[in-house]
């Protein structure tokens, strides 16, 4: 009887470190889709800036990911954009993406990636969590 008590505990834990393992798995593809996301969407903004500067408009657009080619994998993924301008003249202007979704567990998760693009070809990125 005490050696199946132990046996049982031992299968409760081990049934504990797959759930674990596999929420920690699930996470970490997800992020590094996310991260896929705001690249391809850096790189889909940079590739349409239009020639003429002024027609770069600011504020917030929400990018559907379902006309992507990662629409496969992308179900539950929101993106957004946020352009904003850095200099008071308008000719530098910083690109937000956030990427949000939501874990096996139901909790919210978020990505965001920075470009900053100038109206002289100035190209920079960098990636928060």
């Amino acid at each position: 009887m005490l050696a199946a008590g132990v046996m049982a505990t031992g299968l409760v834990g081990m049934i504990q470190v797959v759930v674990s393992g596999s929420e920690m798995l699930d996470v970490a593809r997800k992020q590094t889709l996310a991260t896929n996301i705001i690249h391809t969407q850096i790189d889909l903004y940079r590739a349409a800036i239009p020639s003429d500067w002024s027609t770069v408009a600011t504020g917030t657009t929400t990018i559907t990911l379902s006309s992507t080619t990662f629409s496969a994998v992308t179900s539950g993924f929101t993106c957004s954009r946020v352009v904003s301008n850095v200099s008071t003249d308008g000719t530098l202007k910083k690109v937000a993406y956030t990427v949000t979704w939501t874990g096996v567990t139901g909790r919210s998760y978020t990505r965001t990636g920075v470009t900053y693009v100038s109206k002289y070809g100035l190209n920079v990125s960098q990636q928060r969590t």
